[in-house]
């Protein structure tokens, strides 16, 4: 079987964790399928597609035939990002190149994630070559083409429409949480669609990092991007409230435009370190030190990708609740607080700092069963029963155990 996943951005072009994700399903169902991605390239159009094999996938790179790639967004002025987004909502010169793509590829299903750089409308190339269409929700991007679904009403409402009115031809619609489905079925779209939600995978070995129980204070984590929605002021302002013989030390891993006047205000308290942005391993080596990691988030999180990698090493989760963040965390009344408070997330802090031993003992057995939910194995499995089911549903062909020998 032949099967074509497209999104935005492929590796080693990755942005966050839809590439990422993206990448680690790519790669998962070339096991059972013969693999194509689709994806944009930083080429101009008279350099055409370029295709290449990562890991056993074949990669096809369309140039971006819009004013920018998304790939080079960090220099681009508002008004260039919101006429690309324009551009992005019906783009037939890119309908057109994927519609003869796929006349080569000929494949017998579509998955698509991501679809900035292409937009919605090559929905309506796949569904003229009658091939069965999956998405995937990762983002909030077909409601909202800027951060979380509030940042811009008037674009949102557009996008919203136009997506509305394409989504018709999805066959199934997954959401990496039961919170982004909800928001985009909720909202109208995908009225045709099979709904179910299959969380990502968190690639990376479950093993836990060596802790002293016994030790106090507590040396508490951050690992994400220093940007208001993400409550970094707040979880730095609960640290900050908290005496030297509870807190021992805040890592505060990533950049952002928040980050110099953090800094800056935290300059007199030494238990308060920036980092600056870490490689992946080393950010999962000061997981495993730390005792507790603190997702804050404000904007609707779709998935919390960094609190599984956290569950991996052991490391208990301390989360906000809110957007998928609650589809994740290991026990929702032990590990969830308010958005936006400071106050909840010292109250959280010293509810661990209170616990035995023994008690945190097994709490990291805890987390590290619980991450076991998000493997490789669980993904191929709900994948290739969806993939059977929208394939007899579209096509009417019957697909015997897996779905078929690449």
């Amino acid at each position: 079987m032949k099967i074509v996943v497209v999104n935005s951005l492929y590796s080693p072009h990755i942005i966050g964790g839809a590439e990422i994700s993206t990448q680690i399903l790519a790669e998962t169902l070339k096991s059972v399928a013969d693999v194509h991605v689709i994806t944009t390239g930083g080429q101009k159009r008279n350099a055409g597609i370029t295709s290449e094999l990562i890991n056993g996938v074949t990669v096809h790179r369309l140039p971006y035939n819009n004013l920018y790639w998304i790939g080079d967004t960090e220099h681009r002025g508002k008004l260039n990002k919101v006429a690309r987004r324009l551009i992005d909502i019906y783009n037939p010169m890119q309908i057109g190149t994927v519609a003869n793509l796929l006349k080569e590829i000929k494949p017998d299903l579509v998955h698509t994630q991501n679809l900035s750089g292409f937009g919605a409308g090559i929905w309506t190339a796949f569904f003229k070559a009658g091939v069965p269409i999956v998405h995937t929700l990762r983002d909030y991007s077909l409601i909202s083409p800027v951060s979380s679904p509030i940042s811009n009403p008037l674009l949102s409402r557009l996008y919203k429409l136009t997506s509305l009115g394409f989504s018709k031809r999805v066959s199934a619609v997954v959401g990496i949480s039961s919170h982004i489905l909800n928001r985009h079925t909720g909202a109208g779209l995908f009225p045709n669609a099979e709904h179910l939600v299959i969380p990502n995978v968190v690639d990376g070995d479950i093993v836990a990092g060596e802790k002293d129980f016994e030790r106090k204070p507590l040396r508490i984590g951050y690992f994400g991007r220093i940007e208001p929605e993400k409550g970094v002021r707040e979880i730095i302002d609960a640290v900050r409230s908290l005496p030297e013989e509870v807190i021992e030390r805040l890592y505060v891993c990533g950049e952002g435009k928040l980050k110099d006047e953090l800094s800056e205000a935290c300059r007199n308290d030494g238990r308060i370190v920036f980092t600056g942005k870490v490689k992946p391993n080393e950010a999962r080596e000061l997981m495993a030190q730390v005792d507790a990691t603190v997702v804050p988030s404000i904007w609707e999180e779709p998935f919390g990708r960094v609190i599984i990698e956290s569950y991996q090493v052991g490391t208990p989760v301390y989360a906000s609740a809110v957007g998928g963040i609650p589809d994740v965390v290991l026990n929702r009344k032990q590990y969830l607080f308010a958005p936006g408070s400071s106050g909840a997330i010292q109250d959280k802090l010293m509810e661990y700092y209170s616990l035995s031993a023994e008690q945190k003992r097994t709490i990291q057995t805890q987390c590290l069963e619980h991450s076991r939910r998000f493997t490789k194995q669980s993904l191929l499995e709900r994948h290739t029963e969806l993939y059977q089911s929208v394939m007899h549903q579209v096509t009417g062909k019957v697909v015997y155990g897996t779905i078929g020998n690449p």
